[in-house]
């Protein structure tokens, strides 16, 4: 280095080396400094991350089959499970869980079972204490699944017109007029399937066959028989005001059709009302047509309507006054839409988001790999550095000039 400086500056006394020497390694600083600017990528920010205050809950049945499905607070949706796992965060537990109302899951059975049925399962909310949220806390709600005796809106999953389309090809429909063309399949159905009792509604232990056992058994209690007849209904025309009506002691099927509202049942039964107004007396007259109903098929008077469904909705009545007036209000078009996409629209509007289960970490976020910028867009971007610089090696030019002048 000292050879180098000599070669260059001769006639320096080494008293002056000392200063060109300090000058120029500044120079060099400048010079590296912009280079350096120039070609390392820039770090974009810092994205700082802490841990996540939350609990896990882990929903799974009786063979340790992970459940997933749609979680409610009652009747609010609150989230959804990935592998039976649903996280729930501190906030939204304070913020948002009613804890006088029941948490359920509902869902398809999916690889939990072979049927392509749903499950509809609740447990009591319980007070979680916040420092469970500061660990990795995990509740397990366990369940016994029992597809065929099913309970509020597991009972939807036994209307599958899907499966009953090709039986209908058998019925001979018309299609002329919806009226009779609904009576021949119910007249149909009554020929195929034989009664066989073995369906109540205070039992714990009913069986519920699907449409198509009720079908290949050529046999079936009343449930089946409804379930069967609703599936084929709505093969014949999805958008029929169609349902299935749960009482004390029996289940049949009843119709909106063309101002008529029709129950449908075995033994070929079909009692009809024709309402085409709808005022005071519009709840008068169905009360009318439901006790004909009960005459004509020796129900007791004292029986009540409990649930109303058909493949997308579950509608549940407190008292049978609620029932007549859900009937009144059946009569316009029925809205269409698959149970499953509503509920994952419905989801998707709540924008909560999920965090991961993991401990985050602090970390620098990278930009990614870009070509070098251009000398112009260099230039504009450093523009307030690059002057700063300028000006450092000009003043420094200028000291060394003066240092020789004085030599």
């Amino acid at each position: 280095m000292k050879n180098i400086f000599i070669l260059f500056f001769p006639y320096y006394s080494m008293k002056k080396r000392v200063p060109v020497l300090i000058v120029m390694i500044l120079l060099l600083l400048v010079a590296i400094s912009l280079v350096i600017i120039y070609k390392t990528p820039q770090y974009t920010s810092f994205v700082v991350k802490g841990t996540t205050k939350q609990v896990q809950f882990y929903f799974f049945d009786e063979n340790n089959c992970s459940l997933n499905g749609y979680l409610f607070n009652g009747n609010k949706l609150i989230g959804k499970t990935q592998n039976g796992i649903f996280n729930l965060t501190y906030d939204y537990y304070k913020e948002e869980i009613n804890l006088d109302r029941d948490i359920n899951l509902f869902g398809k059975l999916g690889n939990c079972s072979n049927d392509k049925l749903y499950f509809d399962k609740s447990w009591e909310v319980f007070q979680i204490p916040e420092y469970y949220f500061l660990g990795d806390s995990v509740f397990k709600f366990r369940t016994t699944l029992d597809s065929h005796n099913p309970s509020k809106r597991e009972l939807i999953g036994f209307i599958q017109p899907s499966e009953v389309r090709g039986e209908l090809y058998n019925v001979g429909v018309k299609r002329e007029n919806p009226l009779d063309d609904l009576s021949m399949i119910n007249n149909y159905l009554n020929e195929k399937v034989t009664y066989v009792d073995d369906w109540n509604f205070n039992n714990k232990e009913n069986y519920w066959q699907t449409p198509t056992e009720t079908l290949k058994l050529g046999q079936g209690d009343c449930e089946d028989y409804s379930t069967t007849l609703l599936s084929m209904f709505l093969a014949y025309n999805s958008s029929l005001n169609c349902f299935n009506v749960i009482f004390s002691s029996h289940v049949t099927t009843l119709c909106y059709v063309g101002e008529y509202y029709i129950y449908y049942d075995q033994e070929k039964t079909e009692l009809r009302k024709r309402i085409r107004s709808r005022d005071i007396e519009t709840n008068s007259r169905l009360r009318s047509l439901k006790k004909e109903y009960f005459e004509h098929y020796g129900l007791n008077e004292s029986d009540r309507a409990y649930y109303a469904f058909d493949n997308h909705r579950y509608i549940e009545f407190k008292t049978d006054e609620d029932f007549i007036i859900w009937q009144s209000a059946l009569y316009g078009v029925k809205q269409q839409g698959d149970l499953f996409d509503e509920l994952e629209k419905e989801w998707s509007g709540i924008n909560i988001t999920i965090p991961e289960p993991e401990e985050e970490v602090i970390e620098l976020a990278n930009a990614p790999q870009q070509e070098l910028p251009s000398l112009r867009g260099f230039v504009t971007e450093y523009s307030t550095i690059l002057i700063l610089l300028g000006s450092i090696s000009i003043l420094l030019i200028i000291i060394l000039i003066w240092i020789g002048i004085r030599h």
